[in-house]
């Protein structure tokens, strides 16, 4: 074999093997990991977690729920008063447009009564 192939060959991995060179100490070292996942959360730890959540949503959900029951129950109540206002309105109005009504009538009468004494 030619001795110019080989020397571009060794010459090739010489370059190759600088780069890498520079590009290792950028790498994390065994320890270096350890040290920095120590501080991250188990598969058990997190599993509690979203158990303690899952709980904590549903305690609110409930609660939600009994403060819409009670706000609903406080509406009905309110509807149920507007209700009886509106009913205790219209009667009054249904008499006093029968006193009117019956006022006219009266009305009506005396003046049908002086309409024909006039002719």
């Amino acid at each position: 074999m030619d001795a110019k192939p080989l020397d571009d060959i060794v010459r090739n991995i010489d370059l190759r093997l600088e780069r890498v060179e520079q590009f290792l100490p950028t790498l994390a070292t065994k320890d270096e990991l350890r040290e920095a996942v120590a501080d991250l959360a188990t598969e058990a730890e997190l599993q509690e977690t979203a158990r303690a959540i899952r709980a904590e949503l549903r305690e609110e959900g409930e609660r939600t729920r009994r403060h819409f029951d009670i706000v609903a129950e406080e509406m009905k109540g309110q509807t149920r008063l507007i209700a009886e206002a509106l009913d205790d309105h219209r009667d009054r109005t249904d008499r006093r447009f029968g006193d009117v009504d019956a006022r006219l009538s009266t009305i009506d009468r005396r003046v049908t009564r002086l309409e024909s004494k006039r002719r």
